[in-house]
């Protein structure tokens, strides 16, 4: 079986994202007559509404062409990223590395893809705009997205009774323990050494970590 020609493919492509365009029409058309019949429709019509728009992406996305460039953009993409990241850092005990956020709005926006550097200007001012998310830069340069609720005390802790509990800990084997990816991981455990709660032993067999005794 031939493979398909280059002409196809480029056909095919143009087809799919024909029809990416037409459900962010969609979306943004339901958006809009949500904000028109406000007073006409329920409140659990309304969330029940914008739940069908989060399973389709974001219903309107912030850009550049709406919102301008340079600092308004930035704020109203901080402030519309801000609800977005909520219920998605709730899940995943309120951290998130930068690429997964980005990985995870970009695939909500749908055509409207936002480039690294405008997220990261938009995260740096979350806190200014008091919103309940932060972006955070750990030493070892991993830049994370977390909620402002978000205890380090409580991060350290949690690496310290595991490391305990389990007598020692690789990165690997506490990302499977609580479920997160093993660069969140590693960040705590090293946090938590930082702080003088944990040692490591960095051998052939890779890096793992004890309960600092002395």
């Amino acid at each position: 079986m031939q493979p398909p020609s280059l002409p196809q493919a480029f056909e095919d492509l143009s087809k799919l994202m024909e029809k990416a365009k037409e459900m962010v029409e969609l979306s943004r058309s339901i958006a809009n007559k949500i904000k028109d019949k406000q007073g006409d429709i329920t409140e659990d019509e309304t969330i029940r509404f914008k739940s069908y728009l989060l399973s389709m992406g974001i219903a309107n996305p912030v850009t550049r062409e709406t919102h301008g460039s340079g600092t308004h953009y930035h704020m109203q993409l901080a402030k519309q990223l801000g609800d977005m990241l909520l219920a998605p850092l709730k899940e995943r005990g309120g951290m998130m590395a930068l690429t997964e956020v980005y990985c995870l709005v970009n695939r909500a926006r749908g055509m409207e893809l936002l480039s690294p550097e405008d997220l990261v200007n938009a995260c740096k001012i979350f806190e200014s705009l008091k919103l309940p998310l932060r972006l955070r830069i750990f030493d070892s340069g991993v830049m994370v997205v977390q909620l402002q609720s978000h205890s380090e005390e409580e991060m350290i802790a949690s690496a310290l009774d595991n490391v305990s509990d389990k007598g020692s800990l690789t990165s690997e084997e506490f990302a499977k323990l609580l479920g997160l990816s093993v660069l969140l991981a590693k960040e705590r455990l090293l946090l938590a050494e930082k702080m003088g709660h944990l040692c490591r032993d960095d051998s052939v067999e890779g890096l793992r970590f004890y309960p600092n005794l002395f």
